[in-house]
């Protein structure tokens, strides 16, 4: 195995284990985020461009997600 593997196979366990601990969406989607960030920094160097083009439109829909869980939990502290 190479590294490009391991990251992937890392990204891989880490939203596994995300989904088993946690019990809300909204937190398992922000850690899937976390997760996947992490490794494309750390391990940005070692992916190849296409497995870079494929994790990026993942990442923007994450972030989208990730921007309304924030403007939500914004309004509910506004709010409330």
């Amino acid at each position: 195995m190479d590294v490009s593997d391991y990251i992937l196979s890392f990204i891989s366990i880490w939203i596994v284990l995300s989904a088993l601990l946690t019990s809300k969406m909204d937190v398992f989607l922000t850690l899937s985020l976390i997760g996947i960030l992490i490794a494309i920094t750390v391990g940005g160097e070692y992916i190849s461009k296409k497995q870079k083009d494929n994790i990026t439109p993942i990442v923007e829909v994450l972030l989208a997600i990730f921007v309304v869980i924030v403007l939500k939990k914004v309004y509910e502290v506004l709010s409330g």
